[in-house]
């Protein structure tokens, strides 16, 4: 009797471990800043400071943060992606030199970025993981900040790194000033847009 009921928990557990892991690769994890303690808080201010105008943001903003190498920032302001790379990890260290970039984009890439943001934001989830030791974190904000959620190095062919493939995309074209980069991957964003969107609860779903 005992060995069932242990043999029924093994199984309890490994399918909640399933449950949890399919929802941290198709989900982002809701992350408020202002509910992080100490040092976190520091950092995340120190982060916006320098590669997110300080949070004062109009629209939406995404941020990459490596475990020990420079963290980049992008937001949309006047019609333009703004890119900040740190040369150094904030994190780790005092003095922090930026180096901006900026890209004009049109109003369908733009319109196309703050609608995938929104789903994946919208369709996040506390059981999604957060984070681990090392790898690179990777943050949506919307709403002007006020709404976010991020991933932590996801698995290959899943919308996390779907998403964060075109995060890359954003950044570098945003670095190299190549709007048509940007545009050639509308279809791509409207795609992830709808995956994300299929997520949302039935009794929210439009």
């Amino acid at each position: 009797m005992l060995a069932k009921k242990t043999t029924y928990l093994i199984l309890v557990i490994l399918g909640l471990c399933f449950v949890i892991e399919a929802s941290a690769q198709s989900r982002l994890y809701p992350r408020g800043r202002n509910n992080s303690k100490n040092s976190l808080t520091a950092y995340a201010a120190r982060v916006d400071s320098l590669l997110l105008n300080n949070r004062k943001l109009n629209s939406f903003a995404f941020t990459i943060r490596p475990s020990f190498t420079g963290e980049l920032g992008c937001y949309y302001e006047n019609s333009e992606l703004v890119l900040r790379i740190a040369n150094k990890c904030i994190w780790y260290s005092k003095n922090i030199e930026i180096n901006e970039y900026r890209c004009k984009i049109s109003d369908e890439a733009a319109n196309s970025i703050n609608q995938l943001f929104f789903a994946a934001i919208f369709s996040s989830s506390y059981l999604a993981q957060p984070d681990g030791l090392d790898g690179e974190t990777y943050e949506l904000l919307v709403n002007g900040g006020y709404y976010t959620a991020e991933c932590w190095s996801p698995k290959k062919n899943t919308n996390c790194y779907k998403l964060v493939e075109i995060l890359e995309t954003l950044a570098s074209a945003t670095k190299e000033n190549d709007k048509v980069a940007i545009d050639n991957i509308i279809p791509k964003m409207a795609e992830l847009t709808k995956e994300f969107e299929s997520l949302f609860p039935e009794d929210v779903k439009k």
